[in-house]
């Protein structure tokens, strides 16, 4: 018995120590590290807060950004909750020039896997398993990402990218909106994140104002970077969201090291009337 306990204990940590060795953060004094998630973080704890400071975005929950205090010898840990169910630990190391600032989770973990620091919950399917809603089990973002272009009037081009908002519906309290980059132009285009803002387009009264500002994300699925000519499609999932008839959804798209930025503008009467469907295929 105690053979097998032995045996066991050795392989468990045999695995933690591959994983530790696989799942390792770079941290600088001089420059801070980022870790993109798939979903809002909902906890973020270090074991050694004298070394790294570790803060949850709070635009952006789901961006995570470390940086040491001062160089540090040996190593600490991190740990990260996703509002997914998706736990998270990484080691994190001292190195005065990381070559990679960004971790991106949403690329680097597949539905179903282990993936770099990432342990994926019994049941679900993929980074977004939203089934903790009120009704039923809602659509999984690489479900909606298949479903087919269905409105044709959102967009805007400029610089020989277009972006077109090309879905809008809602499931219980989830608002569903499906975005495309098409890179007609010569060169790369990379960005990180669209950002939503809801503003008013007349100001009419103290209560509209008051609900002017950032839309947060919930989650999402996909990119809109792309290359020369590449067409790149992303999925994002809010919570519920209204908007009064003078405001508007404005989704900014910002080019990281560029200057190529475009402004897509979404009507409140096409969040309002986004249509409700358990599959919207």
């Amino acid at each position: 018995m105690k053979k097998i306990v032995l045996i066991l204990f050795f392989s468990l940590f045999g695995a933690f120590v591959c994983s530790a060795q696989r799942d390792t953060l770079y941290v600088s004094a001089d420059y801070t590290s980022h870790v993109i998630f798939s979903s809002d973080l909902t906890y973020a704890d270090l074991s050694n807060s004298r070394f790294v400071i570790a803060r949850i975005i709070e635009k952006n929950k789901n961006l995570l950004a470390l940086k040491a205090r001062e160089p540090f010898s040996g190593s600490c840990s991190v740990s990260a909750l996703e509002s997914n169910g998706t736990m998270h630990t990484f080691i994190v190391v001292y190195k005065q020039k990381p070559s990679d600032l960004v971790v991106d989770m949403r690329e680097r973990r597949l539905p179903g896997d282990v993936g770099m620091g990432g342990i994926t919950v019994p049941g679900s399917r993929s980074a977004e398993n939203v089934s903790t809603w009120k009704t039923g089990s809602a659509p999984l973002l690489e479900d909606v990402y298949t479903y087919p272009q269905r409105l044709f009037h959102i967009g805007e081009r400029d610089y020989d990218i277009e972006v077109l908002c090309e879905d809008i519906f809602t499931y219980s309290d989830i608002t569903y909106i499906i975005l495309s980059l098409n890179n007609r132009s010569g060169i790369s285009y990379t960005m990180n994140d669209a950002s939503f803002v809801r503003e008013n387009r007349k100001r009419v009264g103290k209560r509209s104002i008051a609900n002017e500002g950032p839309v947060f994300i919930r989650s999402r699925y996909g990119s809109l970077s792309a290359g020369p000519g590449e067409y790149t499609r992303i999925v994002y999932s809010f919570d519920k969201m209204s908007f009064y008839k003078n405001q508007v959804l404005r989704v900014y798209f910002y080019e990281e090291g560029g200057q190529r930025n475009l402004v897509l503008n979404i009507s409140a009467n096409d969040i309002n009337k986004a249509r409700s469907a358990v599959r919207a295929k």
